[in-house]
């Protein structure tokens, strides 16, 4: 078998793909023989791959899947995860990855929502969903286990072509749902177009595609971040990839050494701070490690520097969202900036509006909301018209997020809009406390959130992780912002917790945590 040809982005030239089946199908025959992905004690090649999505394709599009139909999948994320996605797209139907962690009424809503013509689901999830799929118009629900949709013989199946017609660049491709941090979560809406474009930019920056590496990605593939590390953007140059279908710092800490991964794409903090807790880093054999990648949380300075000084690779930080990924990186042919998300990709533009109206745009440097365009983000959410009209104004994606523009296009968040607390007048942005806290050499994790009060409008409230055998309490926390911050700025309160709460995607909740707050 060939190999694709030179390893730069522009070499590869992604962008001559419409469709992700026409990629996938792509990489599958280039790199018949190599293996695509790793599962626990399980690998698949991608001539394997690419057979058994055949096989599955055509018994969805039996089963009505084609035209751009909805297709429901709840599974951990796996191989089989991988191959029924990929299956969805091949038959022409728009993938809808739910979190298997969600509980039924959350399943409910969302199945309501979606309207698919098929559930695939894990067999311990059959009799919750079935009453649920059918309510919402399903007209099928398959079990992996119990109905054989991957087993491994199909892995040896006669070779076959995919069942046609296939998809085209503007035909439905994904239904992302947020993460729901308000109401029902709304669902993005996505085309081959929009995830081709993400593929391409995530190469074009990061160099994701990049051939002769092993990924490991931790992010449920239902979230953006783990459908783009796991089924998309490594594939597209022929490396594997190895899922993690739980996080648990010593399973990972484990796949890092046993599969010699050169390219770990993080995500959160929250998960590189989970392995620097871990006594048995400092033996593990990480030197096999060329990229680490970060998003979807703020990185402090001090988590960069302590992550590079135990595997010597530095953090590459970026920026994207459901609606749109990635919408900003640190480029990799310049040093990551630490304290920046980086610069857009190639074909997007950002510009800053007035956080009141949204409408005026801001100078370069000045503080506002993120806006950006680009082929990456979706035009609208599924079924949503108003917040679409809200959100996605004069081709603009309004982020709800606080940042910034430098002179050398390198852009700063300082905080969500809703998160920007008004302590007697004054605005605060819990993100900045953040920062001061994880510079305590006790704290392992920190997060201010705000919370009404009756004098003040606002007040702050920290919460952190101690380091263990650390005897730090609230009236250290206290002491220790106060001498490194404007009074106004100082957190009221304090709690010395054994853990935050989990969004999950690994993120820390600042919802949970300003709930227990208000409670207190």
């Amino acid at each position: 078998m060939g190999s694709e040809n030179g390893s730069t982005p522009e070499a590869r030239n992604l962008r001559r793909f419409g469709t992700l089946v026409d990629m996938f199908d792509h990489s599958c025959r280039t790199f018949a023989d190599q293996t695509a992905l790793i599962c626990d004690d399980d690998r698949i090649s991608f001539d394997e791959c690419r057979r058994s999505i055949a096989v599955l394709a055509a018994r969805l599009r039996e089963h009505g899947v084609g035209g751009g139909a909805r297709v429901v999948v709840v599974r951990l994320s796996s191989i089989e995860t991988s191959i029924a996605a990929h299956a969805v797209w091949a038959a022409g139907g728009q993938t809808v990855l739910l979190n298997p962690l969600y509980t039924e009424p959350e399943f409910a809503a969302l199945i309501a929502d979606a309207e698919p013509v098929a559930v695939l689901c894990d067999d311990d999830f059959g009799d919750m969903l079935e009453p649920l799929a059918r309510k919402a118009g399903a007209e099928v629900l398959l079990k992996f286990d119990a109905d054989k949709l991957v087993t491994k013989d199909m892995r040896a199946a006669p070779y076959r072509d995919l069942p046609a017609p296939l998809p085209g660049p503007d035909d439905p491709g994904a239904l992302i749902y947020t993460g729901g941090t308000t109401g029902l979560p709304k669902a993005a809406f996505h085309t081959h177009a929009h995830l081709m474009a993400m593929v391409c930019q995530h190469d074009e920056t990061w160099h994701l595609a990049e051939p002769g590496n092993v990924a490991l990605n931790v992010a449920p593939q239902p979230h953006i971040w783990g459908l783009a590390m796991t089924l998309l953007s490594p594939l597209a140059g022929g490396n594997a990839v190895v899922i993690v279908p739980k996080f648990d710092p010593e399973a990972v800490l484990e796949a890092l050494v046993r599969h010699r991964v050169t390219m770990f794409t993080g995500g959160p903090a929250t998960i590189y701070h989970a392995l620097m807790g871990r006594a048995d880093i400092n033996s593990a054999d990480l030197s096999r490690l060329r990229y680490c990648f970060g998003g979807g949380s703020p990185f402090a300075a001090g988590t960069q520097e302590a992550w590079e000084k135990l595997t010597g690779v530095k953090i590459t930080e970026g920026y994207g969202m459901t609606e749109g990924a990635p919408l900003t990186g640190n480029p990799l042919d310049r040093p990551p900036r630490i304290g920046s998300v980086g610069v857009v990709p190639p074909r997007t533009e950002v510009k800053v509006v007035d956080v009141e109206t949204g409408d005026i745009e801001l100078a370069l440097g000045e503080i506002g909301e993120l806006c950006f365009r680009g082929p990456q983000v979706v035009e609208g959410y599924w079924k949503r018209p108003d917040e679409s009209a809200a959100t996605f104004r004069g081709g603009w994606l309004h982020t709800g997020d606080i940042g910034a523009v430098d002179e050398e296009g390198f852009i700063s968040i300082v905080d969500r809009k809703k998160d920007m607390a008004i302590v007697g007048g004054y605005n605060v942005y819990p993100r900045e406390i953040d920062e001061v806290l994880y510079q305590h050499d006790a704290v392992q994790e920190a997060a201010v959130v705000g919370v009404p009060d009756d004098y003040w409008g606002e007040i702050l409230h920290a919460f952190v992780v101690a380091l263990p055998d650390s005897d730090l309490n609230a009236d250290d926390v206290l002491s220790y912002c106060a001498e490194r911050l404007a009074k106004f700025k100082v957190p009221a309160k304090a709690t010395v917790a054994d853990a935050l709460p989990k969004t999950a995607t690994n993120k820390i909740d600042k919802r949970a945590l300003r709930e227990s707050a208000m409670s207190t």
